[in-house]
């Protein structure tokens, strides 16, 4: 059976660039990673996630307020359709079957959860439904594809901080609930690949797991703290790492959590000279590359505790990173 990863002997990793207004190419199936290609996206491009197949990568251009979608079976991998949203993207994220593209956009006082279609001839904006509260950073839809959690909130006098779910079950988005964080500046949220946690990071410190089955979701355990710079859930929904701001002339700091454990107990600590910043799981889990300034760092993931494996000096900042 053929690695729905691997293309021609290749496996791709993807990062965006935020000052470049493209996305570079890298193949990491060599010794170190090397770009291989380098495509022209939108202004100011951050998150980014690809389907299933590895077929298609869609782009989130803050810049020029779009999604570019890219066809990465081509040589050339060239964007073949970009959808204007008319509004200040945050956050992506896009359903297991492939079948449409969720997008907050901001700022969220003024701001709404755009719905991409993409069962048609050509991606199209479908629905827009209005959100109050929080710039959404993070969005996260579970193997089901019937629920949509949001790293934010409504802002009021009582939530401001939270997460909110969304069943997505019918044309537009509906508020199912908001469940209050213990933690302030929501990030990054994730679902584990059975959908039975919700895991939310926070900028200002802290892991919040969420019984994401659950209505509302009830907020299992909390653990951490430190300024996140950067995280990523293992493929298999057991381990999260966190990359905490560096300390003025200090090392990079990161904690690997086994979130399949409830509650939370003590991470694995660890320092490296890297400074933490965008980073993904390779799909086996061995191997975290993380963009760090102008490198792309290679960790380890077999190691106890992970050790830097290889380098490459990349052209940076990245707004996102993707396999």
């Amino acid at each position: 059976m053929t690695n729905p990863e691997k293309r021609n002997g290749q496996q791709y990793l993807y990062f965006s660039h935020k000052t470049g207004d493209s996305v570079s190419v890298m193949d990491t199936g060599k010794d170190k990673p090397k770009e291989v290609t380098t495509i022209k996206v939108g202004v100011q491009p951050e998150q980014l996630v690809t389907n299933r197949s590895k077929t298609r990568l869609y782009v989130m251009n803050r810049g020029s307020d779009s999604i570019s979608i890219v066809d990465t079976t081509t040589v050339a991998m060239e964007v073949i359709a970009t959808v204007a949203l008319a509004a200040e993207p945050w956050a992506i994220a896009l359903d297991p079957e492939d079948t449409r593209i969720f997008v907050s956009c901001g700022p969220m006082d003024a701001g709404s959860i755009k719905v991409i279609d993409l069962t048609g001839t050509k991606p199209a904006l479908r629905s827009s439904t209005p959100v109050g509260g929080l710039l959404f950073r993070g969005l996260a839809v579970p193997p089901d594809s019937k629920r949509l959690f949001v790293a934010g909130g409504p802002k009021d006098d009582t939530i401001n901080d939270s997460l909110s779910v969304y069943d997505i079950t019918g044309s537009a988005p509906v508020l199912i609930a908001t469940v209050e964080g213990q933690n302030e500046s929501p990030e990054f949220v994730y679902v584990n690949p059975t959908g039975s946690f919700a895991i939310a990071s926070f900028r200002q410190g802290g892991i919040n797991v969420f019984d994401a089955a659950a209505t509302p979701p009830v907020l299992l355990s909390t653990v951490g703290s430190g300024e996140v710079n950067g995280s990523a859930l293992s493929p298999d929904g057991r381990l999260l790492l966190m990359g905490y701001a560096e300390p003025a002339g200090g090392e990079g700091n990161y904690a690997i959590y086994d979130v399949s454990a409830i509650p939370l107990g003590t991470g694995l600590f660890f320092t490296s000279t890297y400074a933490p910043g965008p980073m993904t799981f390779s799909p086996d889990g061995t191997r975290l590359y993380m963009v760090s300034g102008s490198e792309l760092v290679t960790f380890d993931m077999t190691m106890h505790p992970p050790q830097v494996a290889n380098h490459v000096t990349v052209a940076g900042p990245a707004g996102g990173i993707t396999i």
